[in-house]
């Protein structure tokens, strides 16, 4: 019998909700257009939080929303 997506371990629509809120108003905070270098940094590091275990919206937002991520060197 095969798992479905959830038994899997992939993101339930709560979840989705839940990281997109946090990336709005991350973004909304920081500035940073949907679509930029910055704002799919703030994903990228919603997505490895939330992979490690942090799921609480608020703890989220203080993760990602109020500190500058520090460009990459080129």
């Amino acid at each position: 019998m095969s798992k479905s997506v959830y038994d899997r371990g992939l993101l339930k629509p709560a979840d989705i909700a839940r990281l997109q809120r946090v990336f709005d108003e991350a973004c909304l905070r920081r500035e940073a257009r949907p679509e930029s270098p910055e704002a799919r940094e703030i994903a990228l590091n919603l997505l490895a939080l939330h992979n490690a275990g942090m799921v609480d919206e608020e703890m989220l937002m203080e993760a990602v929303g109020f500190r500058r991520l520090v460009p990459k060197s080129a």
